[in-house]
């Protein structure tokens, strides 16, 4: 893999008006040019374009809403099973078509379907709403069904209204509503009897003070105005609502046999309109003379030839071109990351920081390798790296090749998983203490270099952190490494200088003085010593012609950010330490009850402390990676290299 991202070429090209619809048609099933506006005032641009836009888009809406409708309905695979095992799609074989023959292909699927399942929802949404009124009816009446009176009847009388509702203390109501000269009835309302369901009835002489009590003391319920005891109208509007099920059961059965015959056809037609659009779109960006159109893009430098032959073969070679192999540094071309198998499933985490411009290394490959390692670090257990390994390789094998997704994520849980076993057996952590404390045994020992492996983490802490600070100065100065390549390529000598190299000199000199003075594990030699001070005054010179008044802050920045690789320690004890607390409570659990209980104490805890630690070992380490390392050389924000392409997902051009 490269170190900087792919080389880019500007490609010019002059075409005969007569020859342009074809190029752009070629062009877009290539997907090689990545297409840029023409920035040249005299050049005027082709006004037919909005036309055709504007043209297209009601059909494009119009698609777009008989599949908002017909989509729910259709037969889909979903969740796990559509991860595991992808759906394939037959694809519907299309020809090139002109402006013209493609409105009159979608005006024709339009007719086909789009009054028929726009009444159809419309239908379903105006029973669903008769439905949703019916059931709100429903719970209203509910409150008031012992009565036994003809709402119609009292409702409509001369002489007599009815109200109803809701309170809490029913005696006060009875005692307002008989004081009038109103006929009183109630009914508790749920279990606890907080709540009471309270009917009066009144002459109409004393409408207004029952208006008043019910306003000071009831939340009132809306009579309806039907016919019938409330239980007879319930009766009623449940029937309804059976017969608007069945109808509404009906429709979507319709609607579930149309999506299965035509909504394949529908979507092809949107996706050939959606292609025409960004075909147009892009055609916007080109250059126009009376006979001549402009087109101006960026090109992979390796394709320039692969473009040119298709241009070459469109056109019967009547064109002209320019192609400038090296961008001038005012520009600012598209970013393209060529990944391989072992890198790309890494793309995603280095896109969530930003894609590196142009002129700045391609981080992609160091985050490969450190973030797995850093990861095993801090999870830092070998049962659960072997869970990760086998399953993420189990994955793979069964589902890799159906599934893009799980490919490429099997490669990532696969280089956590050995990482993790590579710490975990250093420390000295299968599934904490499992193997002494259960089955009186150790992981095996091996010897490298007179040093004799595993380690136990938990009683060597010290040990393990200096491995930490190891790895973080490593990691660190291989960030200084990389910006300081990058500042020299790009003519950067002053940040190279006085942003990179400053911290390496204060490094090397400093870290030697402080060896000596403050933490006494070496003695330097005189003349050492004094290389050391000035080797750090020209640092710290070095590092105030940049930073002026700021360098102490960035040197004590410097330090923060190195001393964050402490973490690398914190959470893989972490990890230890609840591994070996739960293997204690299964333990006990298991003397004091069953065996039985001890198995699943410590399949359930284990399982709940790997995903917890897996998560806080993934941020951090992404942590690291982001802020850490990539602050050295790395600034992102780069612009994606996105070529013409026609993306056919439901179609294939024939």
């Amino acid at each position: 893999m490269k170190l900087f991202p792919e080389k880019m070429a500007k490609v010019c090209l002059f075409v005969h008006q007569s020859d342009v619809d074809k190029l752009i048609d070629d062009l877009s099933e290539k997907g090689i040019i990545h297409i840029t506006s023409v920035g040249v005032e005299d050049v005027s641009r082709d006004t037919q374009v909005d036309a055709s836009i504007s043209m297209l888009t009601p059909y494009e809406n119009r698609l777009k809403r008989i599949v908002s409708i017909l989509k729910p309905y259709a037969r889909r695979v979903s969740g796990i099973k559509a991860i595991l095992n992808p759906p394939r799609i037959e694809k519907i074989r299309v020809r090139r078509k002109n402006l013209e023959e493609l409105v009159e292909s979608v005006e024709k699927k339009l007719r086909e379907v789009e009054e028929q399942v726009l009444s159809m929802d419309a239908d379903i949404k105006s029973l669903d709403e008769r439905f949703k009124a019916n059931d709100a009816l429903i719970s209203k009446l509910s409150n008031i069904r012992f009565l036994n009176v003809d709402l119609g009847y009292v409702r409509g009388s001369e002489h007599i209204i009815l109200k109803a509702g809701i309170c809490k203390d029913v005696e006060i109501i009875k005692e307002k509503v008989e004081s009038i000269g109103g006929i009183f009835d109630c009914r508790p309302l749920g279990r606890k009897e907080k709540k009471w369901v309270v009917v009066g009835v009144f002459h109409r002489s004393v409408a207004d003070d029952a208006e008043r009590i019910w306003q000071r003391y009831v939340e009132e319920i809306e009579i309806p105005d039907l016919s019938g005891t409330p239980s007879q109208i319930i009766d009623k509007l449940k029937k309804e609502n059976n017969k608007i099920l069945r109808d509404i059961n009906k429709l979507k059965k319709q609607l579930k046999q149309i999506a299965d015959s035509k909504l394949i056809e529908i979507l092809a037609a949107l996706e050939e309109l959606s292609i025409e659009k960004l075909k147009l779109q892009a055609r916007k960006s080109f250059g126009k003379t009376e006979q001549v159109y402009l087109v101006e893009g960026w090109v992979l430098k390796e394709k320039v030839d692969e473009l040119l032959a298709t241009v070459r073969r469109t056109t019967d070679g009547k064109f002209a071109h320019l192609v400038h192999d090296n961008p001038d540094v005012s520009e600012e071309p598209p970013t393209y990351i060529k990944a391989g198998k072992i890198t790309k499933p890494f793309k995603p985490l280095l896109t969530l920081y930003g894609l590196p411009k142009y002129r700045e290394i391609n981080p992609l490959l160091f985050l490969t390798i450190w973030f797995p390692i850093m990861f095993g670090f801090m999870l830092g257990d070998a049962g659960y790296g072997l869970i990760l390994f086998l399953g993420s390789v189990f994955a793979n094998l069964k589902f890799g090749k159906r599934s893009k997704l799980i490919r490429e994520w099997s490669v990532i849980g696969a280089l956590l998983g050995f990482w993790t076993i590579i710490f975990g057996y250093a420390s000295n952590s299968f599934f904490g203490d499992l193997l002494p404390r259960f089955f009186h045994t150790q992981l095996p020992k091996i010897n490298i270099a007179g040093a004799e492996i595993p380690v136990d983490g938990l009683r060597n802490p010290l040990l393990f952190l200096q491995i930490a600070l190891i790895l973080g100065l490593i990691h660190l100065n291989l960030g200084f490494a990389l910006g300081i390549y990058q500042d020299f390529k790009n003519k950067k000598i002053k940040n190279l200088l006085c942003g990179k190299v400053s911290f390496i000199i204060l490094q090397i000199f400093g870290g030697a003085l402080i060896g000596e003075s403050l933490l006494k594990i070496w003695e330097l030699s005189p003349a050492f010593r004094t290389l050391s001070y000035v080797g750090v005054l020209i640092g710290i010179a070095l590092l105030a012609a940049e930073a002026k008044g700021m360098a102490f802050l960035d040197l004590m920045g410097f330090v923060g950010d190195w001393l964050s690789y402490a973490r690398l320690l914190a959470l893989g004890l972490a990890t230890a330490g609840m591994a070996l607390a739960f293997n204690i409570v299964a333990q006990l659990f298991g003397e004091m009850i069953h065996v039985v209980v001890s198995i699943l104490i410590l399949l359930i805890a284990h399982l709940a402390t790997m995903g917890l630690n897996s998560l806080g070992a993934a941020v951090h380490s992404l942590r690291l990676q982001y802020v850490e390392f990539f602050n050295r050389f790395y600034e992102g924000g780069g612009k994606k290299f996105a070529p013409l392409k026609a993306k056919r997902k439901y179609t294939e051009l024939v």
